[in-house]
């Protein structure tokens, strides 16, 4: 059964249909469960740099602000704490879905080639409306030059 959260993408198409147009093939395309619409969100704040969301400057991660062209390990380590602290805080901030937030920011050199590095994001969290279920989200983030793949 659909809620009433708008899956991604958007079918705008459906939306200025009307209610007319909300048969069940069009409600599944519409709307989301509530899993899909954290994950979503979560996936904007974490591939959001500060200052891109213009009605709101602290939107968005830190992730876009480092110097992705070290190599330095203990460079790393410093550099995936911070990204650890800052999807933490955007997601208190901004999904309030969501407690028991815990965020893990590490580079997975395997996966990756030469000309990127691989951050591997993951969050644990419980979803408050669903008593409580553990929710979780990984992604990983191919940096210099950007690219997101589950």
């Amino acid at each position: 059964m659909p809620e009433d959260y708008y899956a991604l993408p958007l079918r705008c198409d459906l939306l200025i249909q009307g209610p007319a147009a909300h048969q069940p093939v069009n409600a599944r395309e519409l709307y989301g469960s509530l899993d899909d619409s954290i994950h979503a969100h979560i996936y904007l704040l974490v591939t959001t740099p500060f200052r891109g969301v213009r009605f709101d400057t602290e939107y968005g991660c830190e992730i876009w602000e480092g110097d992705f062209s070290s190599t330095n390990e203990s460079n790393d380590t410093r550099w995936t704490d911070q990204i650890q602290s800052s999807v933490l805080r955007a997601i208190k901030t901004y999904e309030p879905r969501l407690e028991r937030i815990e965020v893990i920011a590490e580079f997975d050199r395997d996966g990756s080639s030469d000309a990127h590095k691989r951050l591997v994001v993951s969050v644990t969290a419980e979803i408050k409306k669903s008593n409580h279920r553990v929710f979780r989200f990984q992604r990983n983030i191919l940096i210099a030059p950007y690219a997101s793949r589950n």
